[in-house]
């Protein structure tokens, strides 16, 4: 091994500084938005700062320093946090009383003309009937007297834009409407092989960003910043306010839908409290759920511990800003 010379001195002192913002990624679940949503915005760069890590790695291997410790190290300390990023082993089990949940962001199936197809309604439609899941819950969801899909019971809160479908008798049903804005929580009991479980359907605080846009459509970084921080800060007052309500449920509960943030957030940290994850359990390779370059996955189908996730499968079909998912779930009669 040789003396650091001082282009490398200065790579390392870059080095350092994407180690310790990695570290920092790991506390941030443990932290409540409401009080630092400054700090939470970080966990977003989790992704990329893996990536810058293990590109250190790999640099400082090629020139035979010993400083590729330093990120090697620092990724060993969080490698608990890669299992909700990627997935080596997919698993594939089916049993006769297993049920199918499928969750899906439509993006009010392409109202606005986003994707230049006039099908896109029809398609959404067609795809998600073809795959025929016992229960389906949609988000971003604009009645629309042409959108059919193969299940017979139905909740749609007409003041939202959630439904949930579902092949099994539902005996009870409700929402949580926020007040600030459009939106919202609502759940059913769905009775299955006489048993009741609860499924929530989860659309949490938006960022309502442009990302075909400069600075996401914002004039200046300032204001993007204060938007990203009000939205950490409502998410968080939504996410205490389920987990009220799911503490109070007498029956086993999924949480399924669009979180508007990712499995290294302090949301995410709060809701997988008792449950699991359908991707981490199931899944493989990074299960990407939204359109974008860096692999987010922001939509999330969350059963209880008591349950078991025999499959899982993110799809690619780019009919949505989003792409949808599905669990395979066996309730352990």
């Amino acid at each position: 091994m040789k003396r650091l010379h001082f282009l490398d001195k200065m790579l390392f002192i870059i080095n350092s500084f994407v180690a310790s913002l990695l570290i920092i990624t790991y506390v941030i679940p443990y932290i409540n938005p409401i009080h630092y949503p400054s700090v939470a915005i970080l966990s977003l760069a989790y992704p990329s700062l893996l990536i810058a890590n293990l590109i250190f790695v790999v640099l400082w291997i090629v020139k035979l320093k010993k400083q590729f410790l330093l990120s090697v190290i620092v990724i060993a300390i969080g490698f608990q946090h890669t299992k909700a990023l990627f997935s080596f082993g997919k698993k594939e089990v089916t049993h006769k009383d297993d049920f199918t949940l499928f969750s899906y962001n439509v993006r009010q199936f392409n109202r606005f003309n986003w994707i230049k197809s006039p099908t896109i309604k029809q398609d959404i439609c067609d795809f998600v009937n073809n795959q025929s899941p016992d229960i389906l819950c949609i988000q971003e969801h604009k009645h629309d007297k042409n959108v059919s899909f193969k299940l017979p019971k139905i909740y749609h809160h007409k003041k939202s834009d959630l439904v949930i479908y579902s092949k099994f008798p539902i005996v009870n049903k409700g929402n949580f409407l926020f007040k600030k804005d459009g939106n919202n929580i609502i759940f059913v009991d769905l009775k299955i092989n006489k048993k009741i479980i609860r499924v929530y359907n989860v659309h949490l605080q938006s960022f309502r960003l442009d990302t075909q846009k400069e600075h996401y459509g914002n004039q200046n970084n300032e204001a993007l910043f204060k938007r990203f921080k009000d939205v950490f800060k409502e998410q968080a007052k939504q996410v205490t306010l389920l987990k009220e309500h799911i503490k109070k449920c007498p029956y086993p509960t999924i949480i399924a839908g669009d979180f508007n943030n990712t499995a290294f957030s302090w949301n995410y940290k709060q809701l997988m409290e008792n449950h699991k994850d359908a991707f981490v359990e199931a899944g493989i390779g990074f299960g990407k759920s939204y359109n974008y370059f860096i692999p987010f996955r922001i939509d999330f189908i969350l059963p209880s511990n008591k349950m078991t996730v025999n499959s899982f499968t993110s799809f690619k079909d780019k009919m949505s800003d989003h792409f949808p998912i599905m669990a395979r779930i066996n309730l352990n009669n």
